[in-house]
């Protein structure tokens, strides 16, 4: 099913290298990385479809980007309201 959805533009640059060097289409990439999230590992984790080495390629795909954000960052983040960006033109 097609589901539109908005990302911030260097976590796409991210998704789309990480989906080419698992040999998947971005929605293949993203279906596997949202089911292992419904999988529960102990203490109160979440399964990671990554291994090791597909970390390790993460990590220099994260640099390569300029991503420092944590994966708590998402709370911190907001998108400016194109409202917002009309008035500071």
């Amino acid at each position: 099913m097609p589901v539109a959805a908005r990302i911030e533009k260097s976590l796409a640059a991210l998704r789309r290298d990480l989906a080419h060097h698992k040999n998947m289409s971005v929605g293949e990439m993203l279906e596997e990385t949202l089911v292992h999230t419904f999988e529960s590992v102990h203490p109160g984790g979440v399964a990671s479809p990554h291994t090791e080495t597909t970390l390790s390629y993460i990590q220099a795909r994260r640099q390569k980007h300029r991503i420092a954000c944590d994966t708590h960052a998402c709370y911190r983040l907001f998108e400016r309201s194109r409202r917002s960006n009309r008035r500071s033109e």
